[in-house]
């Protein structure tokens, strides 16, 4: 095709037929950037398409990674919830509102103990963040919602761990100290199951007595309550954060 058209050049430019060969030269320009400017669109739509790809990608490992939260956060404020009801059931027992029995106070303490934090996932926004691709989400409100819930996430991290804090401070260190462990925790399991607890040999009544009288311990109780109803707040409103963001991803999956 080239040497056609140096060819006709050639002619027309032998023959001194200048203005026909200006008008000539000027289409074969227009035709080349014609051809150029049909190639990139030909190449930016290919772009195009290959994000738009890799979007619905990253897009349905966010959807994922949202809905396990989910059940996370649900599993968490459950946990939360368990604690600071224990929690105020030791403490009607310590100013004397509530009598508990050796087995029953095994159980609450336990209860109050038991610590699981919320774990979020994660993986597929800190694979779009290290990659450079958080660009590629086309909505930028879901890109801010997503941003903010990240910080939101580290907060609850360091809230949880002000938490453990306060456990290790207030209420494991005495526990272990004074009480016993495994029959406490054997007495736990086996009240959670509806166990039959006729064999089973409950807390020494000076060990109930030590614990009862140490106000460092009903203090830690207080702290679980305080500590568990703002932290429940923050897992609630991550919930609601979550929840508004799935909507968002599912609107684009299906768009």
């Amino acid at each position: 095709m080239a040497r056609v058209f140096n060819s006709i050049r050639q002619r027309l430019l032998k023959e001194n037929r200048f203005t026909r060969y200006l008008v000539y030269a000027i289409g074969e320009i227009v035709l080349v950037v014609i051809g150029i400017l049909i190639a990139l669109q030909v190449n930016n739509y290919r772009e195009s398409r290959h994000d738009r790809g890799r979007e619905r990608v990253f897009l349905q490992g966010l959807r994922s990674d949202l809905s396990l939260n989910i059940l996370e956060l649900r599993r968490s404020i459950d946990l939360y919830t368990t604690n600071i009801r224990s929690a105020q059931v030791m403490i009607d027992c310590f100013e004397g509102s509530r009598t508990l029995s050796p087995d029953s106070f095994s159980y609450h303490t336990i209860s109050v103990l038991y610590r699981d934090p919320f774990h979020r996932n994660n993986s597929t926004m800190k694979e779009l963040v290290s990659s450079g691709s958080l660009d590629l989400l086309m909505d930028d409100s879901l890109k801010s919602a997503l941003l903010g819930m990240e910080l939101e996430y580290d907060r609850i991290d360091s809230y949880q761990d002000h938490i453990r804090h306060d456990y290790d401070e207030f209420l494991y260190g005495l526990f272990f100290r004074t009480g016993d462990v495994e029959r406490s925790f054997n007495t736990y399991l086996a009240m959670s199951a509806g166990s039959d607890r006729s064999d089973a040999v409950p807390m020494a009544p000076e060990v109930m007595s030590a614990l009862m009288n140490d106000p460092t311990f009903k203090n830690g109780m207080a702290l679980c309550k305080i500590n568990g109803r703002d932290i429940i707040g923050h897992l609630q409103s991550m919930m609601r954060s979550t929840e508004q963001a799935l909507v968002r991803i599912d609107s684009q999956l299906s768009s």
